[in-house]
């Protein structure tokens, strides 16, 4: 799966951390449910996805 250009900004603000894949419309404040994440990619210390799509097993699509 190849990240959209708004999970690459968005790898921007989480540097070290991960970028997920959310299927649904959920606020910054929201509790997504797990199975409405698709998976995730990790974000290197410098703010760029790196490595591949990590997919979630409990996703539901």
């Amino acid at each position: 799966m190849t990240p959209l250009p708004g999970e690459h900004a968005e790898a921007k603000n989480h540097p070290g951390g991960h970028v997920y894949r959310i299927k649904g419309e959920y606020g910054p404040d929201d509790a997504v449910p797990p199975e409405a994440i698709a998976g995730a990619w990790k974000v290197d210390t410098d703010g760029h996805i790196e490595g591949d799509f990590i997919p979630n097993p409990n996703f539901r699509p």
